[in-house]
């Protein structure tokens, strides 16, 4: 995974701080937006126009960083609109009270015959009021009337530029094929569904950016896995994500209390690799692992039928380690059982390996448990050709399966 290989993405170097990080990407990115319109050609400008209610322009000219139109005040055309871009929604501004024009300069204009659009994009956050007041006030001066004003994410933009893709060819489908990629490189577009370069980023891990880009595409998916368990149960309150250090061959979230709760409960967790994604219900610290043991103590045929009951849908692998503790926060863990689940739920064979697993687990001092399903990168790529919703759906319903027994473990 290269993505310098991309037409826009472009080296930031040596940069001193986030905010001009920030500003870098800001003025790229628009200019990337800028650049696709307007070389992509009219099969690509117009669309996006429309999309913006400009049904009737007959051409279509493009500026950056121009404080108005070299034509004349924009105020002056018929139509006008103010399109923001945000990477969060916003809230439309409140109309100024006066038409005073502060310093702000627009980020680009789209602009021909009786309309004019000036765009105002934001990378990180939401737009600054006395900016948006300054853009209304440049569009509506000389008495004419407010402009439109048109907000958008840019993951908007990215999902209207994908819909887009099917009806060009040529020159125009390499330039927006190029820029759907830089949002997603970017880190704009949000988790937008598996791609190879998720799975094969685990081999290589080399490459700063390239961390980057799968951190956020995790934490897109994360917060997006969390609503689907949270409208199950209040338990699902929050997620936490493990430190994506370069040389992990993996990155894992977990999903339960918030504030660390979820680690002295049985909770769910998934990683992904260069394997595919695991799916887990895990019990870490001491509090999670004396439930366990008191419920295997108690009903231990209860929970062995609940992992029956997962098993009807799709097998996985339940395992045993024991946590040996060498300082504070970091253990050592040593294998202890490692059982199909085809194996447990076997009539013949099962009993006596579910009993020398419970037994097992109540022997150890601390007995690190979970169960373990792997989602293989085939399924999850199939299913992201439909939709990202499709990818995260696929998840999703395994882990709304591990619930009962997430329930059981923690009663």
């Amino acid at each position: 995974m290269d993505l310098h290989h991309n037409l826009f993405y472009s080296y930031r170097g040596p940069i001193p701080d986030e905010g001009a990080r920030e500003r870098q990407l800001e003025n790229n990115v628009t200019k990337a937006l800028v650049n696709t319109l307007r070389l992509g050609g009219e099969s690509v400008w117009r669309p996006f126009l429309v999309e913006l209610g400009v049904a009737e322009a007959a051409q279509a000219e493009f500026l950056l960083q121009r404080s108005d139109l070299p034509s004349g005040p924009a105020s002056l055309k018929k139509q006008r609109v103010l399109l923001g871009i945000s990477s969060t929604p916003s809230n439309s501004p409140h109309a100024p009270t006066s038409d005073e024009i502060y310093a702000s300069v627009p980020d680009a204009w789209i602009y021909g015959d009786g309309f004019a659009v000036l765009v105002e994009s934001k990378v990180m956050g939401g737009f600054v009021e006395g900016q948006m007041h300054s853009h209304i006030a440049r569009l509506r001066a000389n008495g004419n009337a407010s402009p439109s004003v048109d907000l958008k994410t840019w993951r908007d933009i990215h999902r209207f530029f994908q819909a887009l893709r099917c009806q060009l060819s040529g020159v125009s489908a390499f330039l927006v094929d190029q820029f759907i990629e830089y949002l997603e490189y970017s880190e704009l577009s949000g988790f937008t569904g598996f791609r190879r370069e998720h799975f094969d980023y685990f081999l290589t891990h080399d490459d700063e950016e390239a961390r980057h880009w799968v951190k956020s595409q995790v934490e897109d998916l994360a917060q997006r896995l969390q609503k689907c368990l949270l409208a199950i149960d209040s338990f699902y309150e929050s997620w936490d994500m493990g430190t994506l250090y370069q040389s992990a061959s993996y990155c894992w979230v977990a999903f339960g209390p918030a504030n660390g709760g979820y680690r002295k409960k049985t909770h769910q967790s998934i990683a992904m690799s260069s394997d595919g994604v695991r799916v887990f219900v895990n019990a870490e610290l001491k509090p999670a692992a004396d439930r366990i043991k008191q419920v295997l103590r108690q009903k231990p045929e209860s929970v062995r039928a609940a992992l029956h009951d997962i098993h009807k849908t799709e097998p996985f692998d339940l395992v045993l380690e024991e946590r040996i503790q060498k300082q504070a926060s970091i253990y050592d863990y040593t294998p202890k059982m490692r059982l199909h689940s085809s194996l447990i739920t076997d009539d013949t064979v099962g009993g006596p390996a579910w009993t020398a697993f419970v037994d097992t687990v109540l022997t150890l001092p601390l007995p690190y448990v979970r169960i373990e399903r792997l989602l293989k990168p085939s399924t999850l790529l199939d299913a992201s050709s439909s939709s990202d919703d499709a990818a995260i759906e696929i998840i999703a319903e395994a882990m709304r399966r591990n619930h009962g027994l997430v329930q059981m473990l923690n009663m």
